[in-house]
């Protein structure tokens, strides 16, 4: 057998291992997985930047201020809009009144929920707890610092000055940017964040 000297370089992709798929249900996790991350890649990163807004507030001190208020308000933010409950484009409702209702909650919680979700969804091992993921634990880290400002903020008496719940914002945006490096997203101070972002279903799994 001879082979041309110009037939070497095709002959080293030839020899190139191929990339396989692993067991069946790795690749099923993994498919899963990205639709996951479609799903709530664009709530996580609203939600930061809502959480970056927040800091230019934050550092007054004053949890009476409305825009700190805001984040944390269970009726801020529609997270499911209203659906019609029409049957083949006709309501058959007695009263006429085909209007779905809305969900609303804070930017908070739909940030906490998104976060955590994201998270799993880095899950390939099934077998393995949710709450043993370095991404899970570094949201519920900075949940547990950001629960503290919550319960500040919506507390009986919220204070005019308070740098304990200054100190845990503080806090939570430095665990914020762990989290964002386990999940693939840009850091805080990228300038990613600058701009608002669609909460629906995004068309790719990861940051191009």
């Amino acid at each position: 057998l001879v082979i041309r000297d110009d037939a070497f370089p095709y002959l080293n992709l030839l020899l190139t291992p191929i990339p396989f798929c692993p067991p069946a249900q790795k690749c099923i996790a993994r498919a899963r997985n990205s639709r996951l991350r479609r799903r709530y890649y664009g709530r996580v990163q609203q939600g930061v930047h809502e959480f970056l807004d927040l800091g230019q507030f934050m550092v007054r001190g004053d949890m009476t201020d409305a825009n700190v208020r805001k984040f944390f308000d269970p009726l801020g933010v529609v997270v499911v809009e209203a659906k019609r409950k029409d049957v083949n484009g006709q309501c058959t409702k007695k009263d006429g009144d085909c209007r779905g209702k809305e969900i609303r909650d804070s930017r908070y919680n739909d940030m906490k929920t998104s976060m955590y979700l994201l998270g799993n969804a880095f899950r390939i091992n099934q077998q393995k707890a949710p709450d043993n993921l370095p991404t899970v634990k570094a949201a519920k880290a900075f949940f547990k610092e950001m629960d503290a400002v919550e319960k500040s903020v919506n507390g009986k008496k919220p204070k005019k000055s308070d740098p304990v719940s200054v100190g845990h914002y503080a806090a939570a945006l430095d665990i914020l940017d762990q989290y964002l490096d386990l999940v693939e997203l840009p850091p805080t101070e990228s300038g990613h964040y600058d701009r608002e972002f669609d909460t629906l279903v995004g068309e790719t799994s990861r940051i191009m």
